[in-house]
């Protein structure tokens, strides 16, 4: 019996005239692929739009296995996210990761509300460079990826005091342009780590 799933959309791409590929995420199922078929009527609240929260109900073909959905319930919508550059690349990079890796991620309810609050974080105009380095420590950490014990001793003293601060203080609304690219070394430096120590595919 198909049941109502909470999910966040993190990936939208047209498939054909009639349908839209959607990469979600729910707490029940983990990350997966399914399709939606466009509506000839105008109505916004049903059209997909990514880093969206919406209840979707899924039915599988008959033919296969693909998932369609059947209804679309948008709980919140985040386009406020596309009209600042920063927050937009920052978020597109958290979700990017999320569906190029969906094989490993777990299906949890703790990995749905790590990009849930993210997404919401970079909607309220949280700085997203900060965000997406919180993002990315705390999924390291939460997957077992020894960050503290492997990355951390690797990181440039001149680094370590402000990524200590970012990392545990509440995300602010701003950071001077200083700090910015402050928290860009230390973003790319965990994320070199990544490439050379985890068996995640980091897009580019």
């Amino acid at each position: 019996m198909p049941k109502h799933e909470e999910a966040l959309v993190l990936k939208t791409e047209r498939s054909g005239e009639s349908f839209l590929k959607l990469y979600v995420l729910t707490a029940e199922s983990g990350i997966f692929l399914c399709m939606k078929r466009i509506s000839k009527k105008t109505n916004t609240s049903t059209t997909p739009d990514l880093f969206d929260t919406a209840v979707i109900l899924l039915e599988t073909s008959q033919q296969g296995t693909m998932r369609f959905v059947k209804e679309y319930q948008l709980r919140q919508r985040r386009d406020v996210i596309g009209q600042n550059y920063r927050s937009l690349r920052s978020a597109s990079r958290l979700s990017q990761l999320l569906v190029t890796n969906a094989s490993h991620m777990p299906e949890s309810e703790w990995l749905f509300t790590l990009t849930e609050r993210a997404f919401d974080a970079f909607a309220a105009g949280k700085a997203p460079d900060v965000v997406l380095l919180k993002s990315l420590y705390l999924l390291l950490k939460d997957e077992g990826y020894p960050v503290r014990e492997s990355w951390w001793p690797t990181l440039r003293a001149d680094l370590r005091e402000t990524a200590k601060r970012l990392l545990s203080k509440p995300t602010p609304a701003h950071i001077d342009k200083a700090e910015q690219k402050t928290c860009e070394s230390i973003e790319q430096d965990l994320t070199q780590w990544m490439r050379h120590r985890t068996d995640l595919i980091i897009p580019d």
